[in-house]
């Protein structure tokens, strides 16, 4: 099962605070001004990924309709309709067929030669067909990776913002017309926090996900 995370602004010197769990807080109603969205989404354009493939697209959703067609679709309870925006990301799974362009960029920018651009070509033609996952894996790590830098970049704007993993993918890429070759790879309410009593955070040792070495070898101390 995969697991939700979040990370909620509370203090005016923008302390991240990252949560795990099933208990999320509500919204401020305060608009999320298109500026801070545009910077949000922007703070994964550099993100590092695979030949520099960017296979993330975001929609923005601000209706209402739509926010809570999003909540009804989540499989957990999460206040998504209390948020003034919510972003879908979602993944392409064909963007690494655009790789071949980006090479020949790369050969006439001098930047490698033929001879290297065609063992790039092999090894990545070979990659994607050593599996029919592989493509969706992919995919979803690079918008993974996005969802990181976005949530990070909300937090600098004074804002709270976590992500949501758990959902029928079936009806949101439905709802908002999503073609087939693209998953929907989570979603992100974002808006000012709503003061609330923080829940407890459990705190797990490090021992119990830290290994040494090998699987299995906790870390001696």
């Amino acid at each position: 099962m995969r697991e939700d995370a979040g990370v909620e602004n509370r203090s005016p010197r923008k302390k991240l605070q990252f949560g795990m769990g099933p208990t999320f807080g509500h919204f401020s109603p305060q608009r999320v001004s298109d500026a801070d969205l545009e910077r949000i989404m922007d703070a994964a354009r550099p993100a590092s990924t695979e030949w520099n493939l960017h296979a993330w697209r975001w929609i923005v959703v601000r209706g209402e309709a739509a926010r809570s067609h999003l909540e009804a679709a989540s499989y957990i309870k999460v206040p998504l309709s209390s948020a003034p925006v919510v972003l879908v990301c979602i993944a392409d799974t064909l963007a690494w067929k655009s790789a071949p362009q980006l090479v020949q960029e790369m050969i006439s920018n001098r930047k490698i030669t033929d001879e290297e651009g065609r063992e790039a070509l092999r090894r990545l033609r070979e990659y994607y067909s050593s599996s029919p996952d592989v493509a969706e894996r992919t995919a979803l790590a690079n918008a993974f990776v996005a969802v990181h830098h976005s949530i990070l970049s909300a937090t600098e704007c004074g804002l709270s913002a976590y992500w949501v993993t758990e959902f029928d993918e079936a009806k949101i890429r439905t709802y908002f017309h999503i073609p087939d070759h693209f998953l929907v790879a989570a979603l992100i309410p974002i808006g000012y926090h709503e003061p609330t009593p923080p829940p407890p955070a459990s705190k797990h040792a490090a021992p119990t996900y830290v290994y040494r070495e090998k699987f299995g070898e906790t870390p001696t101390r």
